[in-house]
C-alpha cells in the first residue's frame, strides 16, 4: 500500500513538472499568432532589410537604390513593393530571389508614404508633389488614376475599420479623409499645425497626431474636425530646451494607451488617453522616427516595432495592459531606418496579402 503510494505521488509530481514546463516553454499566443518576418526601408543606407522576428536578426539586405521611404506587401506576399524616392519609382521585387520584377515611374517624390487597397489591387501612393493620391495598378505596374486636390500630401492610413483612407497634407495643412472605393475626398480638416503622423481610436471617432515643436500631441474628432485636447507631457530637466523636431511616430495599441515616439529627445512614451497622463517612458531607443504595432497577440501583452534612427536598429518593444514598456531586444539593420512592412499573414506563416 505504502509503495502504490508512493508511486501515486510521483506520478502526480511529474505531471505538476510537466505542465510548470509546458507553461514555461510555450511561446506567448502574441508570438504564435504573429509575423515573423518584416522589412524596413533604409533611408540613408539605399537598401531594404529583411529581419527574422523570431531569430531577431536581419537574413537580408536588399540594395533598391538611393532614398528608399515607402514599402508594401503587394500580391499574395510574391512581390515586394518600395518607393524609391531619388529614382521617382516604385520599384516591385520577386520575393522569393529579390530581383526586380518591374517598376512603376512616378515622378519627383518627396518622403511619399504608400498603402495597398483592401482588395489588394492597388498601391496608393501619397503623392507630394502633385498634390494627389496615385493609384497603382499591382499586376500592370502602371497609374490607374489620381485622387486629386490634395495639398501636398504625406502619410496615407487606412483606419482601423479599413474603409476610408486618412492623408496628412503639409502645404494647407491639415487631414483629409478619402473614400478610397469611389476614389473621392469626403472631408478636409484644416488645422494651424502641420501634422507629423496619425493613428485613431478603435472606432475612429478620433485621430492622433503629433507636430513640431510640440512636446505632446493632439486628440481630433474625426467627424468635426475639431482638435479637442493636446496631451502635453513633461520633458527630462536635462533635454528641456525647445526643439522643432518632438514627437513623430504615434500608434494606438488598445484600449486607452497610445504610444508617441520623441524623436528629438530619444524616448518613447506610453499615454493613457483618458486621463492623458504618462504611464511609462523607455529611454533605451536611439532617435526612435516610427512605431508600428506588431500585428496578433489580441489580448495578450501587446508588441511594437520601433525604429531608430540615431542607432540604425529596429527594436522589438512590449507593452503590457497597464501600458508599461519593456524592451525585447534590437537589430542592426541599416542606416536611419524607417518605414516596415510584415512579411507573412499573422498566424498562417504565409505572405501578407494586405
Amino acid at each position: 500500500m505504502k509503495k502504490q503510494k508512493l508511486e501515486a505521488v510521483c506520478v502526480f509530481m511529474l505531471a505538476v513538472v510537466v505542465v510548470i514546463v509546458s507553461l514555461v516553454s510555450t511561446p506567448s499566443h502574441a508570438a504564435e499568432n504573429s509575423p515573423s518576418r518584416v522589412f524596413v526601408v533604409n533611408t540613408k543606407d539605399a537598401s531594404v532589410s529583411l529581419v527574422d522576428l523570431k531569430e531577431m536578426k536581419e537574413t537580408k539586405r536588399i540594395p533598391v537604390g538611393n532614398g528608399p521611404y515607402g514599402v508594401a506587401v503587394v500580391e499574395g506576399g510574391k512581390t515586394l513593393a518600395v518607393g524609391v524616392e531619388d529614382e521617382e519609382k516604385i520599384k516591385f521585387y520577386d520575393m522569393k530571389d529579390f530581383k526586380l520584377k518591374g517598376e512603376t515611374k512616378i515622378g519627383k517624390m518627396h518622403n511619399d508614404h504608400i498603402v495597398l487597397t483592401q482588395d489588394g489591387k492597388y498601391l496608393q501612393v501619397a503623392d507630394f508633389y502633385t498634390d494627389s493620391v496615385i493609384g497603382i495598378d499591382v499586376a500592370k505596374r502602371k497609374e490607374a488614376y489620381r485622387i486629386k486636390d490634395l495639398s501636398a500630401p504625406h502619410v496615407v492610413k487606412y483606419g482601423p475599420l479599413k474603409k476610408h483612407l486618412y492623408v496628412t497634407c503639409k502645404k494647407v495643412t491639415g487631414i483629409a479623409i478619402i473614400d478610397p472605393k469611389n476614389r473621392k475626398i469626403l472631408k478636409f480638416h484644416q488645422l494651424n499645425v502641420n501634422p507629423r503622423s496619425l493613428t485613431f481610436s478603435h472606432d475612429e471617432s478620433k485621430i492622433y497626431f503629433a507636430s513640431f515643436w510640440v512636446n505632446g500631441f493632439f486628440e481630433m474628432e474625426t467627424e468635426s474636425g475639431k482638435v479637442t485636447r493636446l496631451l502635453a507631457q513633461d520633458t527630462p530637466k536635462d533635454n528641456a530646451e525647445p526643439q522643432e523636431v518632438t514627437y513623430h511616430g504615434v500608434e494606438a495599441i488598445g484600449g486607452n494607451i497610445v504610444l508617441g515616439a520623441n524623436e528629438g529627445r530619444s524616448y518613447v512614451d506610453s499615454i493613457d488617453m483618458t486621463s492623458g497622463k504618462l504611464l511609462d517612458r523607455l529611454t533605451d531607443v536611439s532617435k526612435p522616427c516610427c512605431i508600428e504595432r506588431i500585428p496578433g497577440g489580441e489580448g495578450e501583452a501587446v508588441r511594437v516595432l520601433v525604429s531608430n534612427i540615431g542607432d540604425g536598429t529596429l527594436q522589438v518593444v512590449e507593452v503590457s495592459g497597464e501600458g508599461k514598456l519593456k524592451s525585447l531586444g534590437k537589430v542592426k539593420v541599416g542606416s536611419a531606418p524607417k518605414r516596415v512592412a510584415f512579411g507573412e499573414e499573422v498566424g498562417s506563416g504565409k505572405p501578407q496579402s494586405e
